[in-house]
């Protein structure tokens, strides 16, 4: 008879790190990526470059060919491994802005410019460009300081040339110009405040999957991988404790499962639950958390919109178990959905979910029941049971 150590599936970790991968979190497939992107980089600035050969500004003339060998030369480090990613990174972050900054000195300081405020709106795309750039290839912290500083230095620019002189010390200050430059400082600023506030959302979602890793040992389930009940309960105690509106807790039961353990044995249950787990893990998003709160009962912790989403998601889960057979058998769960409103405590919405859980189970299985359709009976157990016999 196999061992229950045979059946053991792997942890959300090592699910969701595939499935959430990104070429800008993984070093190699970061590489692989300069290696088809930077070529097409320095093509196209060759070929801005040719278009306006005849009409091109001087700084144009002598600043694109260096980037493009710059270009070259990291993809030439790329492709032939002889540096970090983290090098390549900070080199092609920095040259952008090294030259994106010239080239707006140059427009706005330069004398004899041609077609200043054009030049400056076809410079002004790039700005909130190379903001966005810094989160897709630099943590979070040194994105922000590089940003800051960003700013802080085209601002300067933009103060500079505002404050010049109508004499012989500088250009006279051009109000389209100035507009443009002050457009792109505005864009700017909002790209760099919307990246932290997507950031922190993301982060405030995935909070609750990474917090169970810490719990790995005792707080483990041994046979799936996934965070037992005691992690669960303190992960959704974090939670609840905050207020947080839009998180679902359901509550999910393997149908019939003493009579196949009857029917097939222990060690196929077993098989049966640890196939159903590494479903429910691979099917959840990455900022969801998938437990085991016993032998037969799972549990979710989801972030909705509202109860109608909870129960699309949860009918989701429901399908694509029932479609995934293990040995013959079409595992089936019923689930049981609560969504978190001001009164309830972790508790509470354990309670709510299980009770749903039965709801769903009396009504026939394989089937999602949302809670809230059931708060307006009796809250005790005991009165439900009379509520429903009458």
């Amino acid at each position: 008879m196999p061992s229950r150590s045979d059946h053991v599936v792997p942890g959300p970790d090592s699910v969701t790190t595939a499935k959430g991968g990104s070429v800008f979190r993984l070093g190699h497939d970061r590489r692989a990526t300069y290696c088809l992107t930077l070529p097409l980089a320095a093509v196209g600035a060759l070929a801005s470059l040719a278009l306006h050969l005849g009409s091109s500004n001087a700084f144009d003339q002598i600043g694109l060919p260096a980037l493009v060998v710059l270009i070259l030369g990291l993809w030439v480090l790329a492709c032939t491994r002889r540096a970090s990613v983290r090098f390549i990174d900070g080199v092609l972050l920095v040259g952008a802005w090294v030259f994106l900054l010239g080239r707006i000195g140059f427009t706005l300081f330069a004398p004899d410019v041609v077609g200043r405020t054009e030049l400056m709106a076809a410079t002004a795309p790039w700005l909130p460009i190379l903001l966005m750039a810094h989160s897709w290839g630099l943590g979070e912290r040194r994105a922000l300081r590089l940003s800051l500083t960003a700013l802080g230095a085209t601002s300067l620019l933009l103060l500079v040339y505002a404050l010049g002189n109508q004499g012989a010390q500088g250009p006279m200050p051009d109000a389209g110009t100035l507009n443009t430059l002050t457009q792109m400082l505005l864009a700017g600023g909002v790209t760099v405040l919307g990246q932290r506030a997507v950031l922190r959302h993301m982060r405030d979602q995935t909070n609750g999957g990474r917090t169970w890793l810490a719990t790995r040992g005792a707080d483990q389930d041994p046979l799936t991988g996934l965070p037992n009940r005691v992690a669960f309960e303190k992960l959704l105690i974090g939670l609840t404790a905050r207020r947080p509106s839009g998180l679902a807790v359901a509550v999910l039961s393997l149908d019939h499962l003493e009579r196949m353990e009857q029917e097939r044995g222990e060690a196929f249950t077993e098989r049966l639950t640890a196939h159903v787990a590494r479903t429910l893990s691979a099917t959840v998003r990455d900022q969801d958390v998938v437990g085991r709160l016993s032998q037969t009962e799972f549990a979710l912790l989801l972030r909705v919109p509202d109860d109608r989403a909870a129960r699309a998601a949860c009918e989701r889960l429901r399908v694509r178990v029932a479609s995934l057979p293990l040995g013959g058998v079409l595992p089936t769960i019923s689930v049981g959905v609560t969504v978190w409103a001001q009164h309830l405590s972790s508790q509470d919405m354990l309670e709510d979910a299980a009770r749903a859980l039965r709801q769903a189970q009396d009504d026939g299985h394989n089937r999602v029941q949302l809670a809230g359709q059931l708060r307006t009976l009796p809250t005790d157990l005991d009165d439900l049971e009379e509520a429903a016999a009458v």
